[in-house]
């Protein structure tokens, strides 16, 4: 009789042991997180925001209705850009990878790619230019992934700042109809 609560004993105290172990192990190797990785700040459209690196300026923004969905056209202007971690790698400038329409409770798109207003798509050395840059965005979305949306969509911009901090700079959109959607 007694062989058999000193296996419980064991065990509950083996299985407490794990418990605390885990726990002081989870606290060890999140301590330095920050609790906040990514805090977005809205942007206005016709006004430069952004930051240092990678000042933006909304100037239009459209919707038009296709055979699969909808397409949405970001047209903006981009300051001088500063090599940042786009995307998770270290000094790369490939913003496309960072750059979002999103719909609340539903998909988040990414862009075909950056294009000047011609179509033409911008090259690398294009990007490392330090002029303004003149790109448009082209997202396609499908109809149900807005048509229970509770929140406005908005075109976001995340720009890492710090290596353990990122910014995502958001300029509201109104996609009930087509033609412009900047919402102000």
């Amino acid at each position: 009789m007694k062989r058999p609560r000193k296996h419980v004993i064991w065990m509950l105290l083996l299985v407490i042991g794990t418990t605390l172990g885990g726990a002081w192990q989870f606290h060890h190797v999140n301590r330095h997180v920050i609790l906040k990785p990514v805090v977005e700040q809205r942007v206005y459209p016709w006004r430069w925001g952004g930051s240092q690196k990678a000042p933006f300026k909304v100037l239009t923004a459209s919707q038009r209705t296709v055979a699969d969905g909808k397409e949405v056209t970001i047209h903006l202007l981009l300051g001088n850009l500063q090599l940042a971690n786009y995307g998770f790698h270290a000094k790369n400038l490939n913003l496309i990878e960072d750059m979002w329409l999103n719909i609340p409770y539903g998909i988040s798109n990414q862009s075909r790619g950056m294009q000047h207003p011609n179509g033409r798509y911008y090259t690398e050395k294009e990007l490392h230019r330090s002029t303004n840059k003149d790109v448009t965005l082209r997202f396609s979305v499908i109809p149900n992934s807005y048509r229970y949306r509770l929140q406005p969509a908005r075109f976001s911009f995340l720009v890492p700042e710090r290596p353990n901090q990122f910014v995502k700079y958001s300029v509201m959109l109104d996609l009930t109809h087509d033609g412009s959607v900047l919402a102000s």
